[in-house]
């Protein structure tokens, strides 16, 4: 599997160090020196915006997503091997109860079968890992952002408004803005 090189890797030396950014000629003139302010300015409500959704953090709220995706992969799984421990059990039984090579065959497949799907579910403990890492490194560029901007100017960024709020998929447990079941119904019903 490759592994793809992101833009910040790419900015950081072999070494560890950071690469130097060219810092702007001394000479700048008023024209460029208000240029320059402007698109620092515009990058910092860029920044504001892309950790801040009203009053609640992009990130946060990403990372509380994966969190979630996490839970449901582990309860899905649960089920799962519920089911395949109940599986097996039957065939077992049926096993013991076999008169035939024929019968005594299907039910080893089965077994078999039923030890792919233990063997499938091992996915789950490794995802959640992986995914568990992707929390905590977007909790660590969020601190970093926002610290970047409370530095910036000395307070918090200013929360901006999304346009996509109908986009935000399924609701996490004690999230707010989201319809309700009931409100559903009521408005079909």
């Amino acid at each position: 599997m490759q592994r793809k090189v992101f833009r910040i890797e790419q900015m950081m030396a072999g070494n560890g160090e950071r690469r130097r950014v060219p810092m702007p000629a001394p000479a700048a003139s008023d024209h460029e020196l208000i240029a320059l302010h402007d698109l620092i300015t515009r990058h910092k409500r860029d920044l504001a915006a892309l950790i801040h959704d009203g009053e609640q953090r992009r990130l946060t709220l990403a990372a509380g997503e994966l969190g979630a995706a996490i839970e449901s992969m582990e309860k899905a799984t649960h089920d799962i091997l519920k089911s395949a421990e109940s599986v097996d059990a039957s065939a077992r039984l049926l096993g013991a109860n076999a008169k035939s090579d024929r019968e005594r065959v299907l039910t080893r497949d089965i077994q078999n079968q039923v030890a792919q799907i233990y063997e499938a579910c091992n996915f789950q403990d490794l995802a959640g890992q992986r995914i568990g890492k992707v929390i905590e490194m977007l909790g660590l560029v969020e601190g970093q952002l926002a610290a970047i901007l409370a530095h910036g100017n000395g307070t918090s960024p200013t929360a901006a408004k999304s346009e996509d709020r109908l986009l935000n998929g399924p609701k996490l447990d004690g999230a707010s803005g989201h319809v309700s079941q009931r409100d559903i119904d009521i408005l079909f019903g």
